[in-house]
C-alpha cells in the first residue's frame, strides 16, 4: 500500500480573473448541450455568440471541452463587458 500527501497552495492572484456569476452562466451554457460547437451552445445565453467569442479570442467552432480555464474566463469577462 502506498500513501501520498498533497499540499495545495492558493495563488496570490487568480490564473484568469472573472466574475463568478458570469463564469457560471458561460460554463452552464457551454456544457448544457453535448458535443455542440460553442457558437451553437452559447445561444442559450440569449445573445449572439459570435461577438462574444470574437471578443474573447475563442474559435466559434471550438467545443466546450477544448477550452482552457483562461479561455472560459475570457468569455465571462467578454459577457460582462458586452451585456
Amino acid at each position: 500500500m502506498t500513501s501520498s500527501v498533497v499540499s495545495l497552495l492558493p495563488r496570490a492572484e487568480p490564473l484568469a480573473p472573472a466574475s463568478k456569476a458570469a463564469l457560471e452562466r458561460v460554463t452552464a451554457a457551454a456544457f448544457g448541450q453535448r458535443r455542440k460547437m460553442l457558437r451553437a451552445s452559447l445561444r442559450t445565453l440569449g445573445i449572439a455568440p459570435e461577438p462574444l467569442l470574437e471578443a474573447a479570442g475563442v474559435t466559434p467552432t471550438a467545443r466546450a471541452e477544448e477550452l482552457s480555464v483562461a479561455e472560459f474566463c475570457a468569455l465571462a469577462r467578454a459577457l460582462n463587458i458586452r451585456f
